[in-house]
C-alpha cells in the first residue's frame, strides 16, 4: 500500500470578515474544517451535509439514566427468572420471596414513568420542538 502524500505546502489566500465567516458557516453546517472545505470546493469533490446531528447533551444525559435503570431492571428480572426456572425444574414450590409481586409491580411502574421521556427524546431527535406536540 502506498504512503499517502503528506500536506506540506502552505498556500496563503486573503479573506474579507464577511467571506470567511460566510465560508465558516458552509463548512461547519457540512461538518468540516475551513481548510478540508475549501481543499474540497477547489478540488471539485462533493460537499456533503453531515448526517450526523449535533448532540444533544441532555438528551444524552437523559439516555445515559434511562440505560442505568434499564440495566438494573433487566438484572432484577434476570434474577426472578432464574429463581423461577429453578424452582420449576426441581418442582419445588416458589420461594417465599418470590410470592410478593411487588418487584415485578416496580419494574412495570418504572417501565411507564420511562416511557414519556422515551417518547420526548424521541420528539426532539426528530425536531419536534417541546411546545409544537
Amino acid at each position: 500500500m502506498p504512503t499517502p502524500e503528506k500536506k506540506e505546502k502552505v498556500v496563503s489566500i486573503r479573506f474579507r470578515e464577511s467571506e470567511l465567516s460566510n465560508l465558516d458557516e458552509q463548512a461547519d453546517a457540512v461538518n468540516l474544517s475551513r481548510s478540508a472545505y475549501i481543499t474540497r470546493k477547489l478540488q471539485g469533490l462533493p460537499v456533503l451535509p453531515s448526517r450526523v446531528p449535533g448532540v444533544n447533551w441532555n438528551i444524552y444525559r437523559q439516555l445515559g439514566e434511562i440505560s442505568t435503570q434499564l440495566s438494573a431492571l433487566g438484572n432484577n428480572i434476570n434474577q426472578m427468572a432464574k429463581v423461577l426456572n429453578t424452582a420449576n425444574q426441581q418442582r419445588q414450590p416458589l420461594p417465599s420471596n418470590l410470592n410478593n409481586v411487588d418487584d415485578l409491580t416496580e419494574a412495570f411502574a418504572l417501565i411507564e414513568q420511562l416511557k414519556p421521556t422515551l417518547k420526548q427524546i424521541r420528539l426532539e431527535l426528530s425536531g419536534v420542538e417541546s411546545n409544537e406536540q
